[in-house]
């Protein structure tokens, strides 16, 4: 993927640096989704998962020294277009990951932290996902440097993790001085806003065998713990003063540990996912480390104690995961060159599983941006038919307004002579603002966004239909500023800020050329860039002013070198 490439030389060696390290690190990598994929996350329409990164061949940027790294993406549920996000950068891979609604936490080592460092090498990060609520696009606070939580008393390989109540429990396995010590296991939890300097709460470890694979989920605001006691797959809640211990049955077989990959709560139930093989078959599910060809993921509810089948389907041969999103369950898959693709699974039996969608990195590849060549063409032609018709040469040929000096009925017709300069681009700005009031004031009562969010330039926006909020916004403030300037001479913003519409060579602008200024600025407020012509009019002219033959100047100045009798002014063309 091209959006997850490096391309500086410097940050290369660095990684390379780091990839030497990490072989002497052992690797564990713990999530609290259930799958193959190693790292990933959800909580409430959000999902998190972590990528390898690679040099792809024929990148000029592909040097031999340069060390593949690792990225954090995320995916939320309210998106117009599906799309993937690139949210951070590790040069090592993370640990374990963990997510509740839109925070997430990634545990990640550093260069260092031996037995008896006390976890110097261990670093907890947290940060959560919020959505500008104007654009649609989903960003990640704090912004700069996300939270680094403090560290654990003891070092050790996160076997576990999971978030509550915005609450991190962490389950380790502590690092051994040497072989001949035993093996040990810590417990502790801690706020996931307290910072760097707090303390972790020990906890009491979960009563099951932690030799076998053991999982943390959240489950009605608290931490269970799913893994085996006896030999039995065995759920148990942990905080309380007497943890309530639910062995897992299946009312048609027992349930093999070995075969459960996970358990999540979607919807106030708790789900179950396990290996299954097809009836008649034997218990094998791997042959030769590979898994077999009819293995199935099976999800089943948890009731009394009991499971009920839900949903049975074959196992993706690509890295996966699945876990709650919105309503549903989803599957989470990644393709070629680590681009992920989602399917839905829903709880109805009348209603179909989803096709797979895949996830696009949100802009171009993912939006509607066919208006930003439109806008760009008409800008251009802007330009060019701003600097024809607003020439020196046009404008002597152009008929000029005319205005009767003296009293008598054979007063001779003088041709006003403009002396203003045309308005700076500040009280322009002020004055269009002042008219987009009423739309944003409208727009922000049915989004209650951030009124700076609604000021969106739409020919910037890579994607049109997630910037309709501040479309209207902008078109709204138009058409204010157009019924104001044709009908009565100037538009409220101008009336507030100042401001007077004449034309060109002086005296009154008559209703054509308003109007015909006033189509011109369309492109103007779609793409404010042109503005920038103004600079080098010799009277600071914008280029609707320059192909309606119009000005935008002070009215003080107007009025004083410009006497003009009405707001209608004569239509001379």
């Amino acid at each position: 993927m091209s959006f997850v490439r490096l391309r500086a030389s410097s940050i290369g060696v660095i990684l390379s640096i780091a990839s030497a390290v990490v072989s002497s690190i052992a690797s564990f990598a713990a999530a609290d989704l259930p799958g193959e994929l190693p790292l990933s996350a959800a909580g409430d329409g959000h999902v998190w998962w972590v990528v390898k990164s690679e040099p792809q061949p024929g990148d000029p940027a592909s040097i031999p020294s340069k060390a593949a790294d690792f990225v954090l993406m995320h995916h939320g549920v309210d998106e117009p277009a599906p799309s993937e996000r690139l949210v951070m950068r590790f040069a090592l891979e993370p640990q374990a990951i963990a997510a509740e609604g839109p925070r997430v936490v990634v545990v990640t080592r550093g260069q260092g932290g031996g037995a008896g460092d006390r976890g110097a090498g261990l670093f907890i990060i947290s940060m959560f996902a919020v959505k500008n609520e104007v654009t649609g696009h989903w960003g990640t606070l704090p912004r700069g440097s996300p939270i680094l939580l403090a560290k654990p008393s003891v070092d050790g390989d996160v076997r576990a993790m999971a978030i509550a109540h915005d609450t991190l429990t962490m389950l380790l396995r502590v690092r051994r001085a040497d072989a001949r010590t035993p093996e040990r296991y810590w417990l502790g939890s801690i706020s996931c806003e307290s910072g760097a300097n707090a303390v972790w709460v020990e906890r009491t470890l979960p009563a099951l065998d932690l030799m076998e694979p053991t999982h943390l989920f959240a489950r009605d605001g608290a931490i269970a713990a799913l893994g085996s006691k006896d030999g039995v797959a065995t759920m148990l809640m942990l905080g309380a003063a007497a943890p309530s211990v639910v062995q897992l049955k299946n009312p048609s077989a027992p349930i093999d540990p070995r075969g459960i990959v996970g358990a999540f709560e979607l919807s106030k139930r708790t789900v179950l996912v396990e290996r299954t093989l097809g009836v008649g078959t034997d218990s094998q599910l791997r042959v030769d480390s590979q898994l077999r060809p009819d293995a199935q993921l099976r999800l089943s509810i948890l009731r009394d104690g009991l499971l009920q089948p839900w949903a049975d389907f074959p196992e993706p041969r690509r890295p996966w995961s699945v876990g709650p999103f919105g309503g549903s369950a989803m599957v989470l898959e990644l393709g070629d060159r680590g681009r992920a693709s989602t399917r839905m699974l829903s709880f109805s039996a009348s209603a179909p599983d989803a096709l797979p969608t895949e996830l696009l990195p949100p802009g171009f590849a993912s939006g509607s941006w066919i208006h930003m060549p439109i806008i760009g063409a008409l800008s251009v032609a802007l330009v060019l038919a701003a600097m024809i018709f607003g020439s020196e040469a046009y404008l002597d040929n152009r008929p000029r307004v005319a205005v009767a000096v003296g009293a008598g009925s054979g007063a001779e017709a003088t041709a006003q002579v403009r002396t203003a300069r045309g308005a700076s681009l500040g009280r322009r700005a002020s004055a269009m603002l002042v008219d987009m009031l009423p739309g944003m004031v409208v727009v922000w009562f049915f989004v209650r966004a951030n009124p700076f969010d609604l000021l969106q330039i739409p020919a910037f926006q890579p994607d049109i239909t997630l910037a309709l909020p501040s479309v209207f916004v902008f078109g709204a403030g138009w058409l204010v500023a157009t019924l104001g300037d044709v009908l009565f001479g100037r538009s409220m913003g101008k009336r507030t800020v100042g401001l007077r519409i004449i034309a060109a060579r002086g005296g009154p602008a008559p209703v054509s050329r308003r109007l015909l200024r006033s189509l011109a600025s369309l492109i103007v407020v779609a793409s404010p860039v042109v503005m920038l012509l103004s600079l080098l009019h010799p009277r600071g002219d914008g280029p609707a002013e320059m192909l309606s033959g119009t000005a935008v100047v002070d009215e003080s100045e107007a009025d004083a070198g410009n006497p003009i009798p009405g707001a209608g002014g004569n239509d001379a063309g």
